[in-house]
């Protein structure tokens, strides 16, 4: 056979990769480019900023951003600790027991995270407004974390499921009772997959819009995606702000995920049984 078809073969694919990449990286370069054009609108945007400026950004610090990203990063760490808090027990108890009641508790988990995100967020205001937490961090931490906490129990039950029962019961043995044993062997054991948990549920609580919008009514509170949403929909011309403000919003998600790319690989592949 021709070395020629394989060859063929290898730059098809590269090519395709390529294409794939670009597609995807594309706005990326958009919102870079339109955040360096101060006087760029949404329908009116440069290919290639001729006279490039950083007054977008300077705008968009000023307007708040800088609220916005201390909201955020508050709410998703604090949804972070309490999604983990309740999920790692949980999914440990789950991953022990031998019930049919286990699989029905799995089952209203993913019934949980199948209900509409706008149900929940009535229910939040109207329970949140009795209780006096609207246009507060425990507020947000709370409405985030629900969708962390059926998620990483999920995960962290199928990862939990795999643990050699053999270490944990030598524990037992060893004096440890179910919280010693829980702390000092299953959650060193189970680290890629709490990483995992703890970064999806920090992504879910960092790209929220609907909890901010409805539970958050001050200014100062609004959480970043919420600014630029404000931004956004602004009478003035704010477009290379809204550019400059979502680019610097991405930032610390992007460094999260290429921080702990290794742990949330291994956490997802045997979380998923392989």
């Amino acid at each position: 056979m021709s070395t020629r078809t394989p060859r063929r073969r290898g730059w098809f694919w590269t090519v395709l990769t390529v294409s794939i990449l670009i597609v995807y990286l594309f706005p990326i370069y958009w919102m870079i480019s339109a955040s360096l054009q101060p006087d760029a609108n949404s329908t009116d945007t440069a290919w290639f900023p001729t006279a490039p400026g950083f007054d977008g950004y300077v705008t968009a610090f000023e307007d708040g951003g800088l609220d916005g990203l201390r909201v955020s990063l508050i709410t998703a760490i604090g949804s972070v600790l309490l999604t983990l808090v309740v999920a790692v027990p949980a999914a440990y108890s789950l991953s022990r027991l031998r019930s049919r009641a286990v699989s029905l508790g799995l089952v209203i988990l993913l019934l949980a995270q199948m209900i509409p995100s706008i149900v929940l967020a009535n229910s939040f205001y109207a329970m949140f407004n009795t209780w006096g937490a609207l246009n507060s961090y425990i507020g947000l931490i709370l409405a985030n974390a629900t969708a962390g906490i059926p998620f990483a129990i999920i995960l962290l039950r199928s990862f939990m499921l795999r643990l050699d029962t053999e270490v944990i019961e030598a524990s037992t043995l060893d004096g440890l009772g179910p919280v010693g044993s829980l702390w000092r062997v299953v959650v060193p054991l189970s680290r890629n997959a709490i990483i995992t948990a703890g970064v999806f549920t920090f992504l879910f609580a960092w790209g929220d819009l609907l909890f901010g919008l409805t539970l958050v009514t001050k200014t100062e509170m609004y959480p970043v995606t919420v600014f630029i949403y404000a931004l956004a929909n602004s009478n003035m011309n704010t477009w290379a702000a809204t550019m400059g403000a979502s680019l610097i919003a991405s930032l610390p998600a992007l460094v999260l995920v290429l921080a702990a790319q290794r742990y949330v690989k291994e956490g997802v592949i045997a979380g998923s049984g392989r």
